[in-house]
């Protein structure tokens, strides 16, 4: 996983995984418990300020609580305070949510006495010495050395540049199964600098949709990927949301019976949410590889943070904010971002406002001329085309000119090529113009 720092728009930080094995799971034991400890004490603690104030304890006042406790004498400092830090997000995450609300969200809750809860070395709680890892505990605990394999830290760039980054963060975590645990994984995140982008090329801009992704660059080339595919994963997922919260009304909360449905629940959702993000980062990579592969250095995709905003305001109906709500286009935007910058291609973001209701050619603009099923008619210049395609070719005219309205196309459009998932092959591949009908 990677994705760009907010200090330098083309700053890479990027995680690698290392599996540690099971043998390692007798040092780290202890000092996951002891995170596990101080997030149950945060968690007491908050409900009991709740309770008797009626206000949320901030991040400082927590740390300064636990400071004295044995769990805490545990773990580096920064470790401590990493879990703590970790705990003040979730509840600020879910204090955002009721405020907008959202009133079926809860409060962060206990973990289990034996959870293994991940814990967190910042820079200053750890060291490297010649391919070795030193994780610091507290002045009281000897370190725990693992050795890492040689050339660690040095990434290659899909280009075959070899770039040394420097870690700037290490997390151990459990891999756990049917409350078994399997195996122990380090995951380190290296700072990889400032990665040098193209200054000269072509401009590309995308029109993310919930079913279909259009993609227009400034010679012309169009692209379509279809992904009706990837919005069935998420309607099955809701369906099988469905049946298992229909089965659990029907117990009482806590018994045997709802406790295996709730198991059984999550384990479904993993699965599906795993072909998720797969599909996610394959369709994400092949957007950064055409780029890449035809000479852009900038590309621009559409803000869409309003975009949740507006569907709950009775813009859309029913079943189209639930489709606009559950697309993950921030997700897909960062993973877009972050691939285009190991590509040296510039990813920004800006708002994409009318540009789905004026004509990419002519630069007419009418609502009314965007038909049923994603299909344009321009009553101006009578160009036909798929509406999605119309928006991102709108999209890059404002890009390049400043404003869509008004403004003919300074080049000619090219045959849109349409891009499908192959379950077989898993990835998109080129399918003839008619699957996008």
């Amino acid at each position: 996983m990677a994705w760009s720092s907010k200090s330098h728009p083309h700053r890479l930080l990027l995680t690698k995984q290392f599996p540690l094995g099971l043998e390692m799971l007798a040092l780290f034991q202890p000092v996951m418990l002891a995170a596990n400890k101080i997030w149950n004490s945060c968690v007491w603690h908050s409900r009991e300020t709740y309770k008797t104030e009626g206000r949320w304890p901030s991040e400082t006042e927590l740390k300064a609580k636990f400071r004295a406790f044995a769990a805490w004498k545990e773990l580096h400092s920064q470790s401590a305070q990493a879990t703590v830090e970790e705990y003040f997000e979730a509840v600020s995450s879910y204090r955002k949510h009721r405020n907008n609300g959202h009133g079926e969200m809860n409060p962060p809750g206990f973990k289990p006495k034996n959870c293994l809860r991940t814990v967190t070395w910042k820079r200053q709680g750890f060291a490297v010495e010649n391919n070795t890892l030193i994780l610091k505990l507290s002045r009281t605990r000897e370190p725990i050395i693992l050795p890492v394999p040689e050339n660690w830290d040095v990434i290659t760039l899909p280009d075959g540049t070899r770039v040394k980054g420097a870690p700037v963060e290490a997390k151990v975590k459990a891999v756990v199964r049917r409350r078994r645990v399997e195996n122990l994984v380090l995951h380190v995140t290296f700072d990889l600098g400032v990665i040098p982008v193209r200054t000269e090329g072509l401009v590309s801009a995308y029109d993310y949709n919930s079913a279909l992704v259009a993609r227009t660059v400034s010679n012309g080339t169009q692209d379509l990927f279809v992904c009706r595919e990837l919005l069935a994963l998420m309607q099955y997922r809701n369906k099988i949301t469905a049946e298992f919260q229909a089965k659990m009304s029907r117990c009482r909360e806590g018994s045997r019976r709802w406790k295996k449905l709730l198991a059984a629940k999550l384990r479904a959702l993993r699965k599906l949410d795993r072909r998720i993000k797969q599909m996610e980062h394959a369709l994400t990579k092949h957007l950064a590889e055409l780029d890449a592969a035809e000479g852009v250095a900038r590309a621009v995709a559409g803000d869409l943070k309003d975009l949740r905003r507006s569907s709950r305001t009775g813009m859309k109906n029913k079943e189209a904010s639930q489709k606009i709500n559950q697309m993950p286009y921030h997700r897909m935007q960062a993973g877009h971002k972050y691939k285009s910058i190991m590509r040296r291609v510039h990813l920004d973001a800006r708002t994409e406002k009318g540009t789905s209701v004026t004509c990419g050619v002519c630069g007419a603009r009418n609502p009314a001329w965007r038909r049923k099923r994603g299909l344009w008619v321009c009553g101006s210049c009578k160009t036909t085309m798929q509406a999605d395609l119309n928006g991102s070719t709108s999209f890059l005219k404002r890009v390049l000119l400043g404003d869509c309205i008004g403004r003919q196309l300074p080049f000619a459009l090219k045959p849109p090529r349409v891009w499908r998932w192959d379950r077989r092959l898993n990835r998109f591949v080129q399918v003839s113009p008619r699957a996008a009908a």
